[in-house]
């Protein structure tokens, strides 16, 4: 009878183990969220905050890449301000030059460089703001 209960015990044990070892549903998401990304060409990557990027954690935070071959920018930087408005800090002031979506609220700041337009976020939406944002970096780069 006792090897019963310690054969039962001993499973539920291991099964506790391998379920603690799924991911949660947040980070489930987040892994959706990147390889979707990365599917429409768009590159994710998690840095450091920047320290231009005002933020009130020190957490790591998503900076996506767009790649646009046949462009050729300088540099310049936008970020968006505590009103919701959008300033450009550094360089030409390319953010005013294409309407802002209002899906690009969930962005931080947006960054431009040579062939290169990237956006910092929390990744706080889901897939369907990629392909807004996407063709709004590929204007701006325009």
């Amino acid at each position: 009878m006792s090897f019963w209960w310690i054969l039962a015990l001993v499973l539920v044990f291991v099964g506790g183990q391998m379920l603690m070892l799924r991911p949660n549903p947040r980070e489930q998401a987040e892994l959706l969220l990147r390889n979707t990304a990365k599917k429409m060409n768009i590159q994710p990557h998690l840095v450091p905050p920047p320290n231009w990027l005002q933020t009130d954690s020190k957490r790591l935070i998503a900076c996506y890449s767009v790649i646009i071959p046949t462009a050729t920018m300088p540099y310049w930087r936008a970020e968006k301000q505590s009103d919701h408005s959008w300033k450009a800090v550094a360089g030409n002031d390319v953010i005013r030059k294409q309407p802002i979506p209002d899906i690009a609220s969930v962005v931080l700041a947006v960054e431009g460089q040579a062939n290169s337009i990237s956006f910092y976020w929390y990744e706080e939406a889901g897939v369907e703001v990629l392909e807004p944002l996407k063709n709004w970096l590929q204007a701006l780069a325009q």
